[in-house]
């Protein structure tokens, strides 16, 4: 029925053309009737788009109107929950990175706790050693006065006996006590320093 009436108003001034021709009228010439039958075609087809047409396109328009709304409201919502998110995703990152601080300083804490413990290993082990190194000088001293004493009587006993074979003045027996001191000064001097 939309096509009819479209036709039909498309055809009427085409009609209307060729008699307009045979009555010599101008363009600017005035045709009642043709005013007249353009006016209620006009009409008709104004009334069934008013009927017909106009709803559905006011229709279309104001649920094009909705739509775009709800695309409006969606896309802020979408922005707030982004902008949220946003947030969110910024807070972690700031635990994140507090956390591998914690991380890096509790690792360098270790690290000096590590060292202290191997330093004081080190100073514990420097100080065994050398408290056994003492004690071994100190041994060897003990052994090396030892000897000394030993090779101090075994002289002494050489001495007597030689003093007692042969019978000397007073003189041979000064000279015999004083060589006798003075190889026991060499033998103690024979001994190292500091042992």
């Amino acid at each position: 029925m939309h096509r009819s009436l479209r036709l039909a108003a498309l055809l009427t001034p085409l009609a209307a053309a060729p008699a307009r021709a045979q009555e010599g009228g101008g363009l600017l010439a005035v045709e009642t009737g043709l005013i007249v039958w353009t006016v209620l075609i006009f009409g008709i087809v104004l009334l069934v788009l008013y009927k017909a047409a106009y709803p559905k396109i006011l229709g279309a328009v104001e649920a094009r109107e909705e739509h775009i709304r709800e695309l409006l409201a969606a896309a802020a919502r979408d922005r707030q929950e982004s902008q949220v998110l946003l947030e969110e995703q910024k807070r972690q990152l700031e635990e994140v990175r507090a956390r591998a601080q914690e991380m890096v300083a509790e690792g360098r804490a270790a690290g000096e706790r590590v060292r202290e413990e191997i330093l004081g290993q080190a100073r514990r082990e420097q100080e065994e050693m050398l408290a056994r190194a003492r004690r071994e000088i100190q041994q060897e001293m003990e052994r090396t006065a030892e000897q000394l004493r030993v090779d101090t009587v075994e002289l002494a006993i050489a001495a007597a006996s030689k003093l007692v074979e042969r019978n000397l003045d007073q003189e041979d027996n000064r000279r015999l006590v004083r060589e006798f001191l003075e190889q026991v000064e060499r033998q103690s001097d024979a001994v190292p320093a500091g042992v």
